[in-house]
């Protein structure tokens, strides 16, 4: 992986939160599995991104508003984390989100977790789309992908993919 000098570059997305007592270990460090839960929380923050235009401002169901707009929704295939530096109790971290590249039924999601300028954990994750009402993998949804490239600093990656 090629090191950057500012570990925020290129990323649209971030959102913050703050780490609780409840998930760090007896030394107060964050218990490796919540890097995970983070990403997570910062997948569904650039997902309520995409769709805020058009949901209706009533809607409290982010998620079912997003599969509805794009016509599927999509599964963790792949999941690593790169430990660099621990988080701890009380600290305000940011979760900068990007997707990356494309394929014909997936799509790769980079996360950085940073407190301050310190890029603690880089998260990859790979997701498969899929149709919530066969829930068989599907292409992904052209409307998807059109949405992530109008919404992001650096274009995704797509796969070459033959028919």
């Amino acid at each position: 992986m090629t090191e950057q000098n500012n570990p925020r570059e290129g990323f649209r997305l971030i959102t913050s939160l703050r780490v609780r007592y409840a998930e760090c270990d007896l030394q107060g460090i964050v218990f490796n599995a919540h890097y995970m839960a983070f990403a997570d929380i910062g997948l569904t923050e650039y997902m309520r991104a995409l769709v805020a235009a058009d949901r209706p401002r009533d809607e409290g169901d982010m998620m079912g508003t997003f599969t509805r707009h794009f016509g599927g929704d999509n599964w963790v295939r792949h999941a690593e984390v790169d430990f660099r530096a621990p988080a701890k109790a009380d600290d305000l971290l940011d979760i900068a989100v990007r997707i990356t590249r494309f394929g014909k039924t997936s799509y790769a999601l980079l996360v950085h977790i940073l407190r301050g300028d310190e890029l603690l954990n880089v998260v990859k994750l790979t997701y498969v789309w899929f149709d919530p009402a066969t829930e068989k993998v599907a292409p992904v949804s052209a409307k998807f992908i059109e949405a992530v490239t109008n919404f992001e600093r650096i274009r995704p990656e797509r796969a070459v993919v033959s028919s």
